[in-house]
């Protein structure tokens, strides 16, 4: 039971950072200090944190296929993404994040959630 919990505990974690990660690589290009440089400036961070991102990605889903099916893991992972989406808006790009981007991540989890239930049973 103990060592279940820190899987767990292990499996959150490193979600957590593939998802700051993940959002450095969708967004760090539309900081201030990036806005305005070159092109393969942006390529060259937004290729950076990606390959930072996939270090975290196989041992996120390796750990978390020992405790939940796939499309379980599929659902956390949209969760995490949503979750992490939320924290970007405001820590990192300073924009609100609105109603119809709450609605789209209900339906998304929703519309997962009920492919992965009819599909797995």
């Amino acid at each position: 039971m103990k060592n279940k919990l820190a899987l767990y505990i292990i499996w959150f974690l490193i979600n957590c950072i593939l998802v700051i990660f993940m959002d450095l690589a969708f967004f760090y290009q539309l900081t201030d200090n990036i806005k305005n440089s070159s092109f393969l400036n942006k390529l060259k961070w937004s290729e950076f944190w990606a390959t930072l991102e996939w270090l975290f990605v196989i041992p996120a889903n390796r750990m978390g296929n020992i405790f939940l099916t796939a499309p379980q893991l599929s659902l956390a992972s949209y969760f995490f993404n949503f979750v992490g989406q939320i924290f970007t808006n405001k820590f990192l790009l300073h924009i609100p994040t609105t109603i119809d981007d709450y609605i789209s991540m209900i339906l998304i989890i929703f519309a997962g959630f009920i492919s992965g239930y009819k599909i797995f049973g």
